[in-house]
């Protein structure tokens, strides 16, 4: 039963006009703009202060001490929408393992979000971005390159002249000093794991410092596993309460439709010829490349024909090229960095796909892999058994001859059934249920919807319904 002299949300009912008295203690304004709060409690002149109806319906009194009360709460509550939208930072579009999930996740969350969206990139790759993202999202170009002293100055001023409501940055790289709601992107914690996979002891300080301000001041901090978001919570508690696992998928590109032309002229190209074992990734100590260049030489004493493709390269790792010429010519094929119309085809006509890594965030080539109907085989590790348990061929990380004995197997006897398990398990991971899942993530972050029917300029009863203020 609602109380005589409260309105519907609990708030004190506003007496009529003729009956509030003027606020004293507050000085007159000189005519001007009067502020967005004003034009929201009030009407008349500054020196009148009367409620106006949306005032009224929002509970406002002449009381000062009520009335900072309820415009402190509307300006916390609707700092999402009244600021121009939602920011996502697609500088490192061109990056190895996180392009692949800007790439992926973008042009979902630009099919949610619309014209709400606002697409950050660097001006080099303004044409890329745009033909991910298309027609409907603005893209604001910046000339801030990461890991560059541009990143902490000349990207934050962009950010805070767009007055977005909230950005994403899908990587820890992100402005020392950004003002307002932030979500951040958290692959993996190899900067702290793998320390020696920075170059030398200040980018490795500062790759350190730039994880910890970000997770530290995160609203929201997204991960593509579940073993990757307890690792983040035990390694940072504080932040725990704010850490949530959204997995990444393979996009359409990935699938089983052969296509025999392709394939054959992508392995013309590069000289590959089937049957032949395939790594795509990076080639950072962690990924364990020389585990797989041992293996593979176990089973050419079988398999002699077979051929290693090793796609990628770092100038940092010559010890792969090394080990690689160790092996037979012809018998280990380098490709490079391959181009991106190249990796379906290439993945469909291989034997089998192995990724030997000490350690993942996700492992998004197993989930491509089983995509394109290829049997897998990788390391035992917590994060890939999430997304391949029962699908892939597990190994110990540590013994080549495990991984030369399942490669084998598949090379003498195929793995039909595992193919099948594969293309059903992959389809379980999307981006659109990915990019979903991340909207929701900047509503939490931000406490409003994002999705849905567009609210009124000045709420009205049924938003009365949500106001509430701690007394």
């Amino acid at each position: 039963m609602q109380r005589s002299g409260s309105s519907a949300a609990g708030l004190p009912r506003a007496r009529s006009s003729a009956a509030v008295p003027r606020a004293s203690g507050l000085r007159r304004r000189a005519p001007g703009p009067r502020r967005w709060w004003r034009r929201i409690a009030y009407s008349g002149t500054a020196g009148e202060l009367m409620p106006s109806p949306a005032g009224r319906r929002l509970g406002i009194l002449s009381s000062p001490r009520q009335t900072c009360a309820i415009i402190l709460w509307i300006a916390h509550h609707e700092a999402g929408l009244t600021a121009r939208g939602i920011g996502f930072d697609a500088r490192l579009i061109g990056a190895l393992g996180i392009g692949r999930y800007i790439s992926g996740l973008l042009p979902k969350l630009a099919l949610i979000l619309g014209e709400r969206l606002t697409v950050v990139a660097n001006r080099q790759d303004a044409a890329i971005v745009r033909s991910l993202i298309g027609g409907s999202p603005q893209l604001m170009t910046v000339n801030a390159q990461p890991y560059r002293l541009a990143e902490q100055s000349v990207l934050p001023l962009s950010l805070l002249r767009a007055e977005l409501g909230l950005i994403h940055f899908p990587h820890y790289n992100l402005p020392l000093v950004k003002p307002g709601h932030f979500v951040v992107t958290v692959h993996d914690l190899f900067p702290f794991q793998f320390p020696q996979i920075h170059s030398g002891p200040l980018p490795r300080t500062v790759n350190q410092m730039l994880m910890r301000n970000a997770v530290s001041r995160a609203d929201r901090i997204i991960t593509p596993s579940k073993a990757t978001a307890l690792a983040v919570k035990q390694s940072f508690p504080k932040s725990a309460e704010r850490v949530l696992s959204i997995p990444e998928a393979a996009d359409d590109r990935f699938n089983a439709v052969r296509n025999p032309e392709g394939e054959a002229a992508w392995q013309t190209r590069l000289t590959i010829r089937p049957p032949y074992v395939f790594y795509l990734g990076q080639w950072k100590a962690y990924k364990n490349l020389p585990l797989l260049l041992d293996a593979f030489r176990i089973v050419r004493l079988t398999h002699p024909t077979t051929q290693l493709v090793l796609a990628g390269d770092d100038p940092r790792h010559p010890e792969v090229r090394q080990r690689a010429a160790e092996l037979p010519q012809g018998s280990v094929v380098l490709p490079g960095r391959l181009p991106e119309s190249a990796v379906p085809d290439l993945y469909r006509g291989a034997a089998v796909v192995v990724l030997p890594s000490r350690a993942e965030g996700f492992g998004l080539p197993v989930i491509e892999a089983m995509a394109c109907g290829v049997p897998v085989v990788c390391s035992d590790l917590p994060v890939l058994r999430e997304i391949a348990d029962e699908v892939a061929f597990f190994c110990d990380p540590g013994d080549p001859a495990a991984f030369a004995q399942a490669i084998t197997q598949i090379l003498e006897a195929g793995s039909g059934d595992r193919r099948r398990l594969g293309i059903e398990r992959a389809k379980r991971f999307t981006w659109e249920r990915a990019a979903q899942q991340t909207v929701e993530a900047y509503e939490m972050a931000l406490g409003v919807r994002l999705v849905g029917p567009p609210l009124e300029e000045h709420p009205g009863r049924r938003q009365d319904q949500d106001l509430q203020v701690e007394r």
